[in-house]
Formats: C-alpha cells, structure tokens, sequence
C-alpha cells in the first residue's frame, strides 16, 4: 500500500500515534506490559554504565560535552557528572550499545535503548516524573520503536539498508519525552515532526570495519527525543505530516512501502514489549546460539580447552558474514569487531567457558590462547540458519572434535536470552550490578541496592530521577 493514496483517505499516522499517546494511562497497560518495561528500563540503565570506563570513545564524548559546559540537569550515567538535558541523553544514547548489550527483540532488535536515554534525562530535567508515569512514556516509545521497524519489515525479503535504532528512535525517544512533558496531541505531532528531520542511519555503522562508531548508533535519538520534545513544548511546530506525507518517512525511506496495520494496528492492545529478550552476553546476537551451545556442551561433558582439536560452526548467511574469511574473524582488528566476530567469540567461550564485558578488552584481542583457540574454529554454511527480516534470529550448529577422538555435537534453533528461553528478574538484576562494577565512579553496594529496589518496584516511585542519580 502506498502512502500517496493513504494521503487522500486517512488521517496522518503522527495524529493517530499522539492522540494515543495523550490518552494512555498507566492503568490502561495490558497485564504484563509494565513489569517486561521496567525490566527494559533497568536493563537499558545498566548496559550504560560499562562504557564510562570500557569505551575511550565514550570517555572522550562525556569529556567533550562537559567542557561545553551549561546547565547540569541530567546524569552523564557512570560518570557522576551533570549536563544539559539534551546532551546527557546524547551521551547516554552512545553508551546504551557500546557494549553490544542492550535488549534484543526477535523481530525488531534493540527497541529500549534508542529510547530509555532521552527519557532518563528529560525525567532528570522535570524533576517530577513518578514510576508510573515514566514506565507509560517508556510503553509508548518502546511499542512506537517496534511498530516502525516491523512495519518496515519485508518477511522474506532482505534486510533494509536503513538502521533501525537511529532512523525510528528518534520517534520512539520524541514520543516518550512527549508524554513526560504532558504534550497535547497538537505539540506531540510537532515533538514527531521536529524528530523526523533528523531521522537517518544506515548499516554502514554496523558494517563499516574501518570504524568503532558502531557503538555510537543510538546516540542521535538520546539527543533528539529530549530536544523536539522541549521546542515542541516551546511552541516551535514541526513537520505535520511525517511519516505519510509525499515526501515523509515512508515515501522516502521505503518507496511507500510499509505495513500500515503493523504500525497502528490495536494500538492500546498489542504491545510488542511482551516478546522482547535480553542479551546474556556481550556480543552481537549472531553468536549468542553459538556461546550457548558451546556452555550446554561443556556442562554436558566437562572437557577442558585442551583437549580440543577443532572447531566447526555452521552458519546462515548473516553469521557467515561474520565469520568469514576466516583469517580475518580470526584476528577482529578492534573490540566492535570482536563482538560481532563468530570465530573469535566462540574461541573466548571455549577457552573461558564463558563471555563477559571483559573478554573484549583490548588486551584479550591478542590473547595467544584465545588465538590458538580461534585458530581451531572452522565455518560450514547451510541456507537453513539464513536470516529472514521478521522471523527473528536463527540458530545453529557446533560440532566439536576432541583429541582423544570424541565427536560432540549440538543445533539449537535458538539461544538463553530469547523470549521463549527468557532472563527473569535475578539474571537481569545480577547482569545490572556486574555492568554497574565498570563504571567510572565506583557506585556503593548501598546505593546499588536501592536502584534496583526501586527499578524492580518502578511504580511506587516518587521521582525516578533520584534513582538514576543513585548511579551517577
């Protein structure tokens, strides 16, 4: 369906997705809508703060925007400073990936944290933004992020050059900021048409090897939610019609070509939240199914890194991407690429018997028992485990060959941290407090403690602004 004849018969999507938003309340949630949020907001606040002391980038962004100086309204999380609003959001937006930690939908990939940053630092700048009232703008910016990249999706097809997090987060974080704000439905069309002329981001960010921006890909919505929303509320009007317009959002991004009942279809009534999953480990989600076999194996059969002769892993056509050549996976030139690395991750996992934060330092890169270990891992394809947009992340196989002439084999169609294998409460809150030992100003048990008191009981908060001051 193409949005040139959605323009004569139906009224603009952005005056469908405000009025929606202005009406909802907390107690208009379905059942479960917001306990998996709060789940989403203390996950996305906790892969934040490695990168204070993991990611010289970030280092060197917070650096930046403090010598900027100006008004100190928000938390630059892990680094016990304040900023303004907007640029906290920035900042915080770049961290949210930098570890490649960050919730991971099945069908449409990281959904909190193009748009739990810029609430966290809009909340901070009000000042009286209860538990309730942020998880309800979270909802609404979480489901807006989803409904974008699903309707976007073509199931079957290949995937769009566009990149997800940035092109729609700046609409999920506008969204979220709107509600905080209490926008009427005529400022939040604005806060959405003001975001929209700063929606871009290709996979050139994931893909570009040359580069470590990858981890900054969720930067510019941290930013841009908090700002269209406050000059929306200022009364600066933006783009009216932005997603449907002859020259919006679908019409440009996607030649007209969307699922429109995907985007507003039972709003209020599906929310996409429910099927989100969380990442166990530090890694890109293509080498997760091949972390999680190669832990089942070692339980199973308690062998060490030793007795290992080789390694083979059988790959669709994504992970094949990252896995081949095989000489150059082997050997990721920097820790962005390590993280995507199959050969690499899965020489970590088997030497280490697990993968943690540090496992991608820089030292470990040139581990020479991690690279002997690589250099036993080979790679076979089978058009089984190719990724098809919507359907979510594949499987695969392990076949590991032992020197004493032993053959251990597994396929998993999935991995831990998936909706249908899913992390509870006590692995996202031990993941949490393992993310909050890296940051940069050492956070107190005591501290610690009460944050994750008030993330797992969000909705009798007061002011959720004086829990992420806790984790400064």
């Amino acid at each position: 369906m193409t949005t040139e004849r959605i323009e004569k018969e139906v009224e603009e999507a952005a005056f469908v997705l405000a009025r929606h938003a202005v009406a909802l309340t907390y107690t208009d949630l379905p059942d479960g809508v917001a306990d998996m949020t709060s789940k989403t907001i203390l996950d996305t606040t906790g892969v934040i703060l490695p990168a204070a002391t993991t990611s010289p980038e970030a280092k060197a962004l917070a650096d930046l925007v403090l010598d900027l100086g100006g008004k100190e309204e928000a938390t630059l999380l892990g680094f016990g400073r304040k900023a303004p609003a907007w640029l906290a959001g920035y900042v915080n937006g770049a961290m949210a990936n930098c570890q490649d930690f960050s919730d991971l939908h099945p069908d449409a990939a990281h959904i909190s944290s193009p748009v739990i940053p810029a609430a966290i630092a809009l909340a901070e700048r009000q000042g009286d933004v209860t538990g309730k009232e942020f998880i309800t703008a979270i909802a609404l910016g979480v489901d807006l992020q989803c409904r974008l990249t699903v309707a976007a999706g073509k199931p079957g097809g290949r995937m769009a050059p566009w990149h997800p997090a940035p092109l729609f987060g700046v609409f999920g974080a506008a969204l979220a900021c709107s509600k905080l704000l209490r926008l009427d439905e005529d400022r939040t069309v604005d806060a959405l048409g003001i975001a929209f002329t700063q929606a871009a981001g290709t996979h050139e960010i994931v893909f570009g090897k040359d580069s470590t921006i990858r981890g900054f890909g969720h930067a510019v919505p941290g930013e841009v939610g908090v700002r269209a929303a406050l000059m929306a509320e200022a009364g600066i009007s933006g783009v009216r019609r932005s997603f449907e317009g002859t020259h919006g959002l679908w019409n440009v991004y996607y030649q007209g070509e969307y699922d429109r009942e995907l985007l507003l279809g039972d709003l209020g009534i599906r929310y996409a939240v429910l099927d989100d999953g969380f990442k166990p480990w530090p890694s890109c989600a293509f080498t997760h199914v091949f972390i999680d076999m190669v832990r089942a194996l070692q339980r199973e059969h308690a062998f060490d890194p030793a007795d290992i002769e080789s390694v083979t892993v059988t790959v669709g056509d994504f992970a094949r991407g990252q896995t081949e050549p095989l000489e150059e996976w082997r050997r990721p030139a920097n820790p962005m690429l390590a993280k995507l690395s199959v050969p690499f991750t899965v020489a970590t996992a088997l030497q280490r018997g697990d993968v943690t934060i540090a496992d991608y330092f820089d030292e470990k890169l040139t581990d020479p028992e991690i690279l002997a270990m690589a250099d036993r891992v080979r790679s076979r394809y089978d058009e089984q485990y190719d990724f098809v947009a919507g359907s979510g992340f594949p499987g695969g196989e392990i076949v590991i060959h032992l020197r004493d002439g032993r053959t251990l084999t597994r396929e998993q169609p999935r991995a831990y941290g998936h909706p249908l294998v899913p992390m509870m409460w006590d692995g996202l809150i031990a993941k949490f407090k393992d993310c909050a030992g890296y940051a940069a100003r050492p956070i107190p048990d005591e501290a610690l403690d009460r944050a994750v008191a008030g993330f797992r009981d969000l909705a009798s908060v007061g002011n959720v602004g004086d829990l992420f001051a806790l984790l400064g």
